[in-house]
């Protein structure tokens, strides 16, 4: 009978983490599949929309605190370390959103992404957005809180958890594109394939640059002041596509 190398404490930790950390790689994408695809509006797709986003919510501290038996800790790192990170935070989302802006408003982009404001629309009222005002209070949710949830789900835990696991190259890479795969299926909806590649990749290069960003700073205020601008941006559009 053979003998079996022991696991080291090391290992085994490594092992509770990628057990944690790959389930929060894939079930947004697979989520966004059944609520854009194979349910497409209606009450089903609305509850596991929001299942989908209570999932981002807890699932880090469940990873953390049962299946890692790590205690979760909050560093208090202070006022003057995150008001250091918010200029870079401001710059990178005027610019991202500056430009988007510039592409919508003049360049064919705009034109192009006129041609497919019905199905932008019917997305709209499938998820039970009613109307300019309803559009303008998601679209502030959107900006501002489910961009933290964004930041502390994709950055804090999935692209700090994989920086622990790989090198940091791959780190970027599998949480980018982890963080863009979601994205692909929603614009996938919404335009041709080669088109929501683009976007979606686009998504990708956003997601490794505020991952670079928080783990420059050390803190998620500015990645998360850029991430809101840049879905500022992209509201602002989405309404004049649906209402204008």
């Amino acid at each position: 009978m053979s003998r079996t190398r022991p696991v080291t404490p090391g290992c085994e930790g490594l092992r509770r983490t990628a057990t944690g950390v790959v389930p929060a790689m894939l079930v947004p994408c697979v989520a966004s599949l059944v609520y854009f695809v194979l349910l497409p509006g209606g009450a089903w797709s609305r509850v596991v929309y929001a299942g989908t986003k209570t999932f981002t919510v807890v699932w880090p501290v469940i990873a953390v605190c049962l299946i890692e038996g790590t205690r979760l800790r909050w560093k208090a790192v202070g006022w003057r370390r995150n008001l250091a990170a918010l200029p870079l935070g401001v710059a990178t989302g005027l610019l991202i959103g500056g430009m988007i802006a510039v592409a919508y408003l003049w360049t064919p982009a705009g034109d192009y992404a006129h041609r497919f404001s019905g199905r932008i629309s019917a997305k709209v009222i499938g998820l039970g957005i009613g109307g300019a005002g309803g559009f303008a209070a998601f679209s502030i949710f959107i900006s501002v809180v489910h961009s933290l949830i964004e930041e502390y789900y994709w950055r804090w835990y999935v692209f700090g958890r994989l920086a622990r696991l790989v090198p940091a190259g791959q780190a970027y890479a599998l949480a980018s594109l982890s963080f863009a795969a979601h994205h692909y299926v929603l614009l996938w909806c919404y335009f041709p394939p080669l088109a929501a590649i683009l976007m979606g990749t686009a998504v990708g290069l956003g997601g490794a640059l505020w991952c670079w960003m928080y783990r420059r700073q050390g803190v998620l205020s500015g990645a998360w002041i850029s991430h809101a601008l840049v879905d500022a941006a992209i509201c602002c559009v989405g309404y004049r596509l649906v209402f204008a």
